[in-house]
């Protein structure tokens, strides 16, 4: 009798046991199952790429070089990333420059580069104009204008610069456009043949600025001095 109550109590627990540690397998391997599908998620969202931004405002033909830029990670699609310039490029740039505005943390875009070239590069140049001659100071920097001036002598007026962007706008405080002062210092992109027309146009007349609608200037109003294009 006493075997027979042995024989059963053994099996019992050998079947108590054996669920116990099927159960525990089970738990094991869904946690385990669990982490790994973690890390697979974890893994394709941390899919960025490290590429290079503006460090500070980037006037246009500033040099590119390493205290210009920063590294910043994006999420972007393959063709995208293709316009982009990696974190590993710096040294490739160090002969470029940028041809138009870039903002400070904006991404450095493969078209807003190119070599520096004596005859091409572009260039930034200041004058003072009333604010009354700025579109009523409602300009901002980035923003696109024409150059409209009137000889003094022949009373004429002509354009001498199209679509060229304002990089740098200051008062005589040192404020923006929208301050107080009614004389503002504008700085403009211009080239080695719009330069030279802009400073006698600045001696010679008066210039005014007219917000740029892309639109080229009627005939009568180009710049028919002689080096006109």
């Amino acid at each position: 009798m006493g075997t027979a109550q042995e024989t059963v109590v053994s099996r019992t627990r050998r079947g108590f046991s054996s669920r116990v540690s099927t159960g525990h397998v089970v738990m094991v391997l869904a946690g385990a199952l669990g982490v790994l599908l973690t890390l697979s998620v974890l893994r394709s969202a941390d899919s960025t790429q490290p590429v290079l931004v503006a460090a500070h405002d980037l006037a246009p033909g500033t040099v590119i070089s390493d205290r210009t830029v920063n590294v910043s990670r994006v999420h972007v699609e393959a063709s995208v990333l293709a316009t982009l310039f990696g974190a590993d490029q710096v040294s490739a740039l160090s002969d470029l420059i940028v041809t138009t505005t870039v903002h400070q943390g904006e991404l450095i875009a493969r078209g807003v580069v190119s070599a520096v070239d004596a005859r091409t590069s572009t260039r930034v140049m200041s004058f003072s104009i009333a604010r009354a001659r700025a579109v009523g100071g409602k300009l901002s920097i980035g923003d696109r204008v024409d150059v409209l001036a009137v000889d003094h002598d022949s009373g004429t007026a002509r354009y001498v610069l199209t679509n060229t962007q304002i990089v740098a706008i200051e008062g005589r405080s040192g404020g923006a456009l929208s301050g107080a002062s009614d004389d503002v210092t504008i700085t403009l992109v211009v080239d080695r043949t719009t330069a030279p027309k802009l400073a006698a146009a600045i001696d010679s007349g008066t210039v005014t600025l007219v917000r740029s609608t892309g639109a080229p200037p009627t005939d009568h109003g180009l710049d028919s001095s002689p080096g006109s294009p």
